[in-house]
């Protein structure tokens, strides 16, 4: 890897640290480990640890991205004692874009297991066990995407 290449992956992990802490989320870069990387950023949101995998590369190869964030999720438990592996996602800087428009990978399963770890409440808001709520998008009536209702 070039120098020039290792400072845009440096720029944009920090980007992507300081974009979550402005949200007031805790974020830290991690040291890179050669085979025993952690990730490149840990993130802890309403409780739960993240780990991110954050690629600034013309390129984009989702399923190598994609094993190396679940593998470095992988060391990260291990180097920590857990017994569960912490959700890992990667971040995809978008060409000629801020960083809040970058791209966020996460595998249909996993996302959908961290959603169901919430409840619905009365309202039709998913509460998670922290007690924050999140509004879910109401359901369309009649209409699937794509289709236009006939009008009679």
């Amino acid at each position: 890897m070039s120098s020039y290449n290792k400072q845009k992956g440096t720029k944009f992990e920090t980007d992507v640290m300081k974009y979550i802490r402005s949200l007031g989320h805790f974020a830290e870069r991690l040291a890179k480990a050669g085979a025993n990387d952690e990730g490149d950023v840990v993130t802890i949101i309403a409780g739960q640890t993240y780990i991110l995998e954050c690629k600034n590369q013309k390129a984009m190869n989702l399923p190598q991205f994609w094993a190396e964030a679940q593998t470095e999720a992988a060391n990260y438990a291990k180097a920590r004692g857990l017994s569960v592996n912490p959700p890992a996602f990667v971040i995809v800087k978008r060409r000629k874009a801020s960083i809040e428009d970058a791209w966020v990978i996460q595998n249909l399963k996993e996302w959908l297991d961290a959603d169901t770890t919430g409840r619905n409440n009365d309202n039709g808001n998913l509460e998670s066990t922290s007690g924050s709520t999140a509004t879910r998008r109401p359901k369309r009536s009649g209409t699937t995407r794509g289709s236009k209702r006939r009008r009679k």
